[in-house]
């Protein structure tokens, strides 16, 4: 869930960082409860139905705050205690998240792709994003140059470019855009977020590091010829020759 336990991404700085909550109002929706009431969200002649509180969350790193909904369902419970359960969402409201971006290491196909992915992810249209993510993986294997008769087989062509480990997480983009277009399933806004990330670290390995690596071989070079145009025979070490009077 978004910002549990007090820690998650910032957006404002944009690195994983730890938060407190500085204000909350815990009904705002349906209806509002003012700062410091002590009526339950759940008072018991009230509707299960869901109720939306506000969040203020401060960033403990660079003081920023954001302001987080939270959706609470209060359900009846199956268990002998009869006690009832909750299920909560959150999601930002502000700042506004915006999409997902790849590196720009990626070629702008994939980056295409994948910002059209996470635009559906955004507006919770899963089933969509899910298809989405799918296309991004079938255009980085074919960027990449795998083959085989379908998806499946180009993404198992990777093995050895990529660890098995990774491999099976495309695989897990894959049967998601599957399962969204051909079974209708829709899955949760973790298990998107999860191969969001997943595409986003293999496009890391494949893209990124690559071009990170050749960055620094040139800087080494760079720095080699720099001293070789000194002085090739000490190693850069130059010596001025007296001057005639």
């Amino acid at each position: 869930m978004l910002f549990e336990d007090g820690a998650g991404f910032c957006p404002w700085h944009k690195r994983d960082s730890s938060f407190k909550t500085v204000h909350s109002v815990s009904r705002a929706s349906p209806n509002f409860a003012a700062p410091g009431s002590t009526r339950n969200v759940f008072d018991e002649n009230k509707s299960h139905g869901p109720q939306t509180g506000v969040l203020i969350l401060q960033c403990l790193h660079c003081k920023e705050s954001v302001i987080v909904l939270e959706t609470v369902v209060r359900m009846p419970s199956n268990e002998s205690n009869g006690m009832p359960t909750e299920r909560r969402w959150r999601w930002m409201a502000s700042p506004a998240e915006s999409p997902r971006t790849l590196h720009e290491a990626a070629p702008e196909t994939i980056r295409s792709l994948f910002a059209e992915a996470s635009t559906c992810e955004k507006a919770k249209a899963f089933r969509g994003a899910g298809v989405m993510y799918r296309a991004t993986v079938e255009e980085l294997v074919k960027d990449q140059g795998a083959t085989g008769k379908d998806l499946w087989h180009k993404i198992e062509n990777l093995k050895g470019a990529l660890s098995d480990e990774l491999v099976q997480d495309l695989h897990e983009a894959r049967m998601l855009g599957n399962d969204s277009i051909h079974q209708g399933i829709t899955y949760s806004a973790e298990e998107v977020h999860d191969v969001a990330e997943l595409i986003e670290e293999a496009v890391l390995v494949l893209y990124v590091q690559p071009q990170e690596k050749r960055a620094m071989r040139e800087a080494r070079k760079a720095r080699r010829s720099g001293a070789s145009a000194i002085n090739p025979d000490d190693g850069g070490t130059t010596t001025t020759p007296p001057m005639r009077v």
